[in-house]
């Protein structure tokens, strides 16, 4: 698999994991047939997958204007040219990026 297509994979993955647990939870909740408050286990399960679906496309979204503003090149980039995560700490406390094509961190320097 090409560095790019992991890039793009490890960008979308987690949108789509939202929603397939979202609908996971919504036909868990419909087939148990539980009332909590008010509410039907049918409104429950019709909520929790709606939220799931607004997270996950917030997520792909917001994942999409990060490629948008990489491939102009408004974004930070890895020596194999890959977009690099947000700002992350270790266990020693030192501030580092991951590029999300081949994997490999850099120090952050603080400006």
């Amino acid at each position: 698999m090409r560095p790019i297509s992991k890039m793009v994979l490890r960008m979308y993955a987690p949108p789509v994991v939202i929603v397939t647990g979202g609908f996971a939870v919504a036909e868990t909740v419909a087939r148990t047939q539980s009332a909590i408050a008010t509410l039907t286990a049918g409104r429950i399960a019709s909520l929790s997958f709606l939220l799931a679906i607004l997270l996950g496309t917030t997520w792909a979204l917001y994942a999409t204007w990060r490629l948008y503003r990489w491939a102009r090149g408004r974004e930070l980039r890895c020596a194999c040219g890959g977009l690099m995560s947000r700002v992350r700490t270790d266990r020693q406390g030192e501030a580092y990026r991951k590029c999300l094509a081949c994997g490999c961190k850099s120090e952050h320097m603080a400006h």
